[in-house]
């Protein structure tokens, strides 16, 4: 048999990860990420071991992306999925141990915490797709009293 990391609780797991942004103004991109790094270290008590940021680029008219790539040290295994669930990034590349082993328990615990998220993430869109549906009739309501107009594109933008 190979030499196989056994993954327990408390192993840490080295990673690379690569985070995506896209918005504007472009200043404000790399803070963001940056902001990002400082919940893991000082919140979630991650080590970040390197990062390197991107500067923005020009995507459109008026939006912008940028990225930043870093190293890090994951606490576990399942705090390494639930940091995928809740900041979603772009890639995750696990750099030690080469291979791991898990039990039964491990994955079952992992799994609940995975579906956790998911159930909750899906209870979330849907109170989201639910106001979306009372806002967009209620500016139809608007609009059959006059009240709101529909907006053309060559409409000017009101003076401020």
């Amino acid at each position: 048999m190979k030499n196989v990391a056994l993954i327990k609780s408390s192993a840490k797991i080295k990673i690379r990860v690569f985070f995506e942004i896209m918005g504007w103004p472009k200043e404000h991109l790399n803070d963001a990420l940056s902001k990002t790094l400082d919940t893991m270290e000082n919140k979630l008590k991650w080590k970040i071991l390197k990062k390197t940021f991107e500067e923005p680029s020009q995507i459109g008219k008026k939006m912008f992306t940028s990225h930043v790539e870093f190293e890090a040290e994951a606490p576990n295994l399942g705090e390494l999925f639930t940091f995928v669930l809740a900041f979603g990034p772009s890639v995750v590349e696990i750099l030690d141990p080469p291979e791991m082993y898990l039990n039964a328990g491990e994955v079952q615990d992992i799994l609940s915490d995975i579906c956790s998220k998911v159930l909750q993430m899906d209870k979330d869109i849907k109170v989201l797709a639910a106001e979306n549906k009372q806002y967009m009739a209620l500016i139809e309501k608007l609009k059959e009293r006059g009240i709101l107009k529909e907006m053309t594109p060559n409409d000017k933008k009101s003076p401020k």
